[in-house]
Formats: C-alpha cells, sequence, structure tokens
C-alpha cells in the first residue's frame, strides 16, 4: 500500500524531490531531531505536509548506544540507562508520555515504545503488547493512531513453530497496525543483504500470519522488501543511509563514523548495490546494452558520470536512485505474491549470468547471488506453512 521514509541524520529535503518517486509518509527519528527540528521541518514541507503520514517512533530501544537528541524529547527519562526495563509501569508512562508529545507536535501516528530484550521470549511479546495497548488506548483518546512496535530476532525464528506463538500474542493487541522490525545480528556491515537462511522462512510465514490480521509495517528494510511484499506487509520504510535499511542494536553508529560516504549504485535486478568499479566492470562487458532506465531519473544521471569518468561524487543521486527504486518495486509487488516470486526467480537467474557465464566477480565478497537463493527459499518454504 505504501512506502515510507525512514528519517535519520539530514534527510528531510528529500521529501521533496520527486525523483524518491512515491512516498505516502515518513518515520521521525528522534535521535537525529529534536522537537523543535521536526515542527521547522515539517513547516517547510507547507502544502506537501497534508500528502504525508507522519509517525513518531520514539526510539527507545537500547540505551547502551549513543542518546543523540533524544534528551531534548520530553518522553525520554534522565533513568532511561538505569530504570528497570522489565516494569511495565515504567513502559506504560513512556507510551503516554509518547502520545502526548507526539499529539503536541502534529502527528498522525505514534509507534510504542519498545526494547532489546535479553531473551525473546513470550513473556517480552506479551510485555510490548500491554504497552502498546496502554499507548492505544491514549493516543484514541487524541485522535492520533498507534502501532505496535514488534522486534524480532531472525535467530529465534530456527524453530518454524516460532511465527505461530509470535503472532498469536501479537495479534491479540487492540492495536490494528504493527511496526515490525528485523533483527539480523550475523550481519557484519548493514550494507550486506538479510542472513539467516534457518529463520528467513519463519520470518516471511510470520509477516504472512500478522498480516491476515493488522496492518504490518516492515521497518528498516531494504531490498528485502521482496520477502515482505510476498508475505503480504501492507507499508515498509526505508531511507537513504545503510543503518536506516538495516536494524542493529547500534545501528546509529554508523552515522558518527568519520570519512567520506560511498556512494553504492543499486541494481535491482540483482537485489544488490554495487560499488563504482562493479558498475565500470558491467559497463565494459555490454551488461547495460538496451537497459531502459526510464522510471528511475537518477540512474542515468550517475551513468554519466560514470562513463565520463567524472570524479564528481553522486552520493545523493545515489540516495535519490535507490529510494525511488523502493518506492517503484514496492507498488509493483503489493498484493501481488506471484511477482514478487517471479523477481527472485529472475534475479536468480541473472545471478547465474553474472557468475558462472560472465565469470564477473564484485569488489564485496558477499555480492555473489547467494542471498538471492536463500530469499527464494524463504518464500518457497515460508509461504506454504
Amino acid at each position: 500500500m505504501a512506502s515510507y521514509l525512514q528519517l535519520g541524520h539530514a534527510s528531510w529535503n528529500l521529501l521533496q524531490d520527486s525523483d524518491i518517486g512515491t512516498y505516502r509518509g515518513m518515520v521521525l527519528s528522534p535521535v537525529n531531531d529534536g522537537p523543535a527540528d521536526v515542527i521547522a521541518e515539517l513547516n517547510k514541507l507547507g502544502v506537501m505536509r497534508s500528502g504525508f503520514e507522519v509517525i513518531l517512533d520514539p526510539q527507545m530501544y537500547n540505551p547502551a548506544v549513543d542518546k543523540g537528541l533524544m534528551d531534548q524529547w520530553a518522553y525520554f527519562p534522565a533513568d532511561f540507562a538505569t530504570a528497570n526495563h522489565s516494569d511495565s509501569a515504567w513502559w506504560i508512562q513512556r507510551g503516554l508520555e509518547v502520545v502526548d508529545q507526539g499529539a503536541a507536535l502534529g502527528v498522525d501516528a505514534v509507534c510504542s515504545p519498545a526494547m532489546f530484550p535479553k531473551v525473546f521470549s513470550d513473556d517480552y511479546y506479551s510485555l510490548v503488547v500491554d504497552i502498546g495497548d496502554a499507548t492505544h488506548r491514549h493516543a484514541s483518546g487524541k485522535k492520533l493512531e498507534t502501532l505496535l512496535t514488534v522486534v524480532v530476532s531472525l535467530r529465534d525464528l530456527t524453530n518454524p513453530e516460532r511465527a505461530y506463538s509470535i503472532a498469536s500474542i501479537v495479534s491479540r493487541s487492540l492495536c490494528d497496525r504493527v511496526y515490525l522490525t528485523f533483527l539480523n545480528e550475523d550481519v557484519l556491515q548493514q550494507k550486506e543483504p538479510l542472513k539467516e537462511p534457518s529463520g528467513l522462512p519463519t520470518a516471511v510465514h510470520l509477516v504472512k500470519l500478522l498480516s491476515s490480521e493488522m496492518r504490518v509495517h516492515v521497518a528498516f528494510a531494504a531490498h528485502d522488501i521482496v520477502l515482505w511484499k510476498f508475505a503480504g506487509a501492507t507499508d515498509i520504510s526505508s531511507g537513504k543511509y545503510m543503518n536506516l535499511r538495516r536494524f542493529s542494536p547500534g545501528r546509529w553508529e554508523e552515522e558518527k563514523k568519520k570519512g567520506q560516504p560511498v556512494a553504492y549504485w543499486n541494481e535491482g535486478s540483482l537485489l544488490a548495490l554495487l560499488r563504482n568499479a562493479d558498475v565500470a566492470l558491467l559497463l565494459r562487458s555490454g551488461w547495460f546494452n538496451g537497459r531502459d532506465h526510464s522510471d528511475n531519473p537518477a540512474t542515468d544521471r550517475i551513468m554519466e558520470l560514470i562513463q565520463s569518468g567524472s570524479e564528481k561524487a553522486w552520493i545523493k543521486q545515489s540516495w535519490l536512485q535507490y529510494l525511488r527504486w523502493i518506492s517503484n518495486a514496492e507498488a509493483a509487488w503489493h498484493g501481488n505474491a506471484a511477482r514478487a516470486e517471479e523477481f527472485l526467480e529472475e534475479s536468480d537467474r541473472i545471478w547465474a549470468d553474472i557468475v558462472d557465464v560472465r565469470r564477473i566477480l564484485f569488489q564485496d565478497r558477499y555480492n555473489n547471488g547467494t542471498h538471492v537463493r536463500n530469499w527464494l527459499n524463504a518464500v518457497r518454504e515460508g509461504g506454504k506453512r
């Protein structure tokens, strides 16, 4: 149904660039923007504001990482790092305060606060439902929608039965929307594709189960949106930085690293990000000959820079190219599981041509098409459950 922009550092200007495609709304990032910043940026949108759903994610996941600007938010308490995070009353109070601040800012929806548990147990999911329900009751009185925040570890999904137990608990919530985040602890770099082949089929099944009862929003997504749209997810969100496309306990750390950001070419057909040298190699091999890029304006601009040998940075163009692909793909696969699976099958064939026929090796060793095979197995296995 919709793509949402997962906001991060200096992301607001992208909302006014038509080259990113169609985005239904945005997910605020209190780590990067204080309340005054949000008000100022929403005002800058002018008449465009009415066309966006603004969702406040309180981002109270992990006190071990840099809080950024969260101290500026009234709902974020001074004792966050030392509080008893197993105390449901403490979390419920946080949810009420998130609603109050969201209402004051004029947002359209809030995500219930949630945490990283030591163990992803049934008790954890029961707790987040209790928090979400209390948040929902308070938000309803202020005419705000509530998304139940649920964090799921792919490591916890190696047992196929886990999808049933989690879905049973989550679906009894008063919330009719769920903000679902998958944690992949086995991915060493955030630009790498989702791994955990034993857990992905259960993740697909979980989204499928939840989608039959709730409006599912998969957050911090990247090329793996093909899995979630196959499974029936209504909404997805992604952003310009790698740490907005992959969720991890230290997901904000990448923004703090010093040095020039690297521009990556988004190759949708491969469900992969390629380096400049990879694209140049494909160009020399004639791989791009005859391809039509009219549905993604930034693509030809990047291609011209690479072909000319220009050293002009194209980091912004890479963001536009990626976000436009996300928007196009979400629309193409929405409500059409067969089309999503067919895309994976075609991507696997294209990878076979590159690796086995053309014998091309990309700069990043993980870029070899293995993830596409894992994802194809995941939709076939998880889709049958």
